[in-house]
Parts: C-alpha cells; structure tokens; sequence
C-alpha cells in the first residue's frame, strides 16, 4: 500500500505553524517574507514564509487542502525525490521573485505551483496532469478575486473551464495538460505575479526530469 511519508510531514510542518498564527499574535508578520527585514540580514523568512499563510482561514484551508490532494498524487505519481524537487524549485523560484519584485507575503502556494507544473508536464496518468493543470489555471484565476466583483466572476469562471481538464481528463489531448500550465505561467509571469515564476520553474524542471526518463529508459532496456 502506498504511504506519502513526504507528502506526509511537509503537510504536518506545514499546518501546525499555519494554524498556530491565528492564536500566536505576530506570528505571521515574524515568519512571513518581508524584502526589507531580509535585506536587513533575516535571510531565514525565505524559508518560514512558507509555512504561514497570509489569505486569512480561507487562503490556508485551500492551500493545506491543495498540499494534501496534489502532494499525494505528485509523490504517488512520481517519487519522493522528484516530489520534493519539484516543491523546492516552485518555492524558491516563487520567495525569490517576491524578494526582488520586493513583494511581501506569505504562504506555501508557490511551492504547490512547482509541484503542479512538474505534474502537468512529467507525470503519466491524465488524473496526475489534469491536477497540475487545473491547479496552474486556480493561480491565474486567483489573481482575478482583487479587481471587485467583475474579477470575482471571471474567476469562478475560469476555475470552472479549469475544473473541465479534470472532469474531461479522458478526452482532453494529452500536450494540453503541460501548454495550459505553460500559458499559466507565462501570463502570470507579464503580470508580475510571483506564482508565474513558481509554475514557470514547475514547468521546466518537469521538462527536465521527463526528458532524463526518457534519456535513461532506453539504456535500462538495453
């Protein structure tokens, strides 16, 4: 039977200082990734910025929810080591651009969008890509929720033409799964979007990791 030991204890490290900040007051602010605390030498909220959450409970349920569904399936789908590749690539790609484009914040969700790019792209089963893509799709759609209550609606909407490639997986052509997570990132990327470069990063270590099976499966039939 299959254990996600990784999926697992990221999860637990995760959650227990992202609930913990609603009843610690300061919490957030003293782990979340703050550009001028981090020039000032506090290099370290690089890493604890993504184990709180700056969305409030909303934004943290969905963020842990999302840790739970797409690292089960990513470490199911792919192995621990690629798993935890992919997460690392999303998050520090995500915490730098945020510290360049000096945009504080918190939250894991970056990492979650290395490890939906790199399913969309190197992952076999249609679930697997679908997930990645649909989650690529929920990062640009979230960024829609700030411009009132227009944005809202293009939201839904779009989450729901996202939610599509998950319910029509079957029939979907599988190089749309790895092209709509690259048009995500690409998008988010011209917006200026921190989780632009999380997914964009998602998306080429997946190309990576997919063309050096390939390079090594005929060498193994060999």
């Amino acid at each position: 039977m299959f254990k996600p030991y990784v999926t697992a204890v990221v999860l637990v490290g995760t959650a227990v200082p992202s609930l913990l900040q609603f009843a610690v007051p300061g919490l957030e602010a003293g782990w979340m990734r703050d550009p001028a605390a981090i020039s000032g030498g506090e290099w370290w909220r690089l890493g604890t910025a993504l184990v709180v959450q700056d969305g409030g409970v909303f934004g943290t349920l969905f963020n842990l929810a999302f840790l739970a569904v797409l690292g089960y399936v990513a470490e199911r789908a792919l192995g621990p080591g690629r798993w935890l590749l992919l997460y690392a690539a999303g998050a520090v790609a995500g915490e730098a651009a945020g510290y360049l484009m000096n945009d504080p914040g918190a939250g894991n969700s970056v990492a979650l969008c290395g490890l939906a790019g790199g399913l969309a792209v190197a992952a076999a089963g249609p679930l697997e890509r679908s997930l990645g893509a649909f989650y690529a799709v929920l990062s640009g759609a979230w960024t829609l929720s700030a411009s009132g209550t227009v944005g809202v609606v293009l939201m839904v909407v779009l989450a729901g033409a996202g939610f599509q490639l998950v319910a029509h997986r079957d029939r979907v052509p599988a190089p749309l799964f790895p092209a709509v997570a690259a048009a995500a990132a690409v998008v988010l990327c011209a917006l200026l979007d921190l989780h632009g470069f999380a997914l964009l990063a998602g998306v080429l270590t997946g190309w990576a990791l997919k063309a050096a099976g390939a390079r090594t499966a005929p060498a193994a039939s060999a």
